[in-house]
């Protein structure tokens, strides 16, 4: 089994086929250290990957367990188990970048890529809706072209006792709109758009986005139609990188240092 186009004679593979060939997981080990390298799950870039993952995407590819050959590989010190920021962390879920350092200004530009994605998405639905109204509006019929005649008195008072009763139905305001979503997430007084983006704090501000996505997803009534996720705090699992000196062996690169 393999998961890659790797040449058989990189030095990588060689050391692990030197430290780990007489195992019969010998092929799931390199397959999964392939793996690692060309999907960049790497030390030296904070790209990291959880176990659970691993045995999603891997589980029916390997004749061995994601475990097994994870094992193996960490003897090795080809893989290394990465548990930093006292087991919490900021993920950007979309590009699945990891940061462990609440001061890593880094990742602000994630946060305001995924804000802005938030925001087209509200104002384009917006703007659907707005013209929608008004076509609707402008196409109302006359009766001399076919459109309603008046109501009687008494079938007005029927229709008010019909809409008194639609009323209270909605009593459980569920918001529908996107901004309406977002408006009782926050609970402040300003617009989204301002809430979103004027607050210096940028943990302050990935809170607020983090809730407003997570509350859509849940929301029955609204949906996204750009692609956008949360970015906030989530708590480590078990996640791996290819060390260094892995990398280092795959791209015959000097191990020096």
């Amino acid at each position: 089994m393999s998961t890659n186009d790797s040449d058989d004679s990189d030095r990588l593979e060689q050391y692990i086929r030197n430290e780990k060939g007489h195992l019969p997981s010998s092929e799931s080990i390199v397959a999964l250290a392939n793996w690692l390298y060309a999907n960049e799950y790497f030390e030296t870039n904070d790209r990291l990957i959880p176990t659970s993952d691993l045995k999603e995407i891997l589980g029916d590819r390997l004749e061995y367990g994601v475990d097994t050959a994870l094992d193996h590989l960490e003897e090795i010190n080809v893989v290394t188990e990465v548990s930093r920021g006292g087991g919490q962390m900021i993920l950007h879920e979309r590009k699945n970048k990891a940061f462990f350092n609440p001061s890593n200004r880094d990742m602000i530009p994630f946060l305001e890529e995924e804000v802005s994605r938030f925001l087209e998405d509200l104002h384009e639905q917006e703007r659907r809706r707005q013209e929608s109204d008004d076509t609707s509006t402008d196409e109302a019929p006359s009766v001399a072209d076919g459109g309603e005649p008046e109501t009687s008195e008494e079938d007005a008072d029927s229709e008010t006792e019909g809409a008194e009763v639609d009323d209270d139905e909605d009593t459980d305001n569920v918001p529908t709109t996107l901004r309406a979503v977002a408006a009782a997430v926050l609970d402040v007084e300003v617009p989204v758009e301002d809430a979103l983006t004027n607050p210096t704090d940028y943990i302050e501000r990935i809170e607020r986005f983090d809730g407003i996505v997570s509350a859509i997803i849940e929301n029955d009534e609204v949906s996204r139609e750009r692609e956008y996720e949360p970015m906030g705090w989530r708590n480590t699992a078990n996640k791996w990188v290819l060390t260094k000196t892995a990398k280092a062996r795959k791209e015959n690169e000097s191990l020096a240092g």
